[in-house]
């Protein structure tokens, strides 16, 4: 069983497009410019696939995400440090006891209230809430057999 990564990002008509993972790696890692993204902040889907390549692959996990490019045409750094930032950040209340324990309500509080901001911001930042049209057309390119099921077994989305 393999485990890989696919992409697809919106293009300028609003179509969704495939963009290799070893090219937005290298866009990633500074080794390679992706030019026609520079500047631009791209809507995408990230989509984690499990399975055979040639049969019964299945889209384990789908992100809607914003993807920001600097001016070269790299993934803009700053805002993958941030959006790396607000991630562990809205894992803050995480560290709360449950609510059983006798704890200091105070930290908790604080800690919660700082998870939720980052929550929030992340959202408005980093994420984009896909057309039903929008989420079928990810799914017929990556797992057609999970949109014919998709009235039966919701699918799962992370940030």
């Amino acid at each position: 069983m393999s485990v890989w990564r696919r992409y697809l990002v919106k293009d300028v008509t609003g179509r969704l497009v495939d963009l290799p993972s070893r090219l937005l790696d290298r866009a990633d890692d500074g080794t390679a410019p992706l030019p026609h993204f520079a500047g631009r902040c791209v809507e995408m889907v990230a989509a984690v696939i499990v399975g055979d390549r040639k049969a019964q692959a299945r889209v384990t996990e789908l992100a809607f995400t914003k993807l920001y490019f600097d001016q070269m045409g790299y993934v803009d750094a700053a805002k993958r440090e941030r959006m790396i930032r607000l991630m562990l950040e809205s894992c803050a209340d995480r560290r709360c006891p449950p609510p059983s324990r006798s704890a200091s309500p105070d930290g908790c509080a604080h800690l919660s209230r700082r998870a939720v901001a980052a929550r929030d911001q992340l959202i408005r930042e980093f994420g984009w809430e896909p057309k039903p049209a929008e989420r079928d057309a990810a799914l017929s390119r990556l797992d057609p057999a999970r949109l014919r099921a998709a009235t039966v077994e919701p699918m799962r989305t992370l940030h």
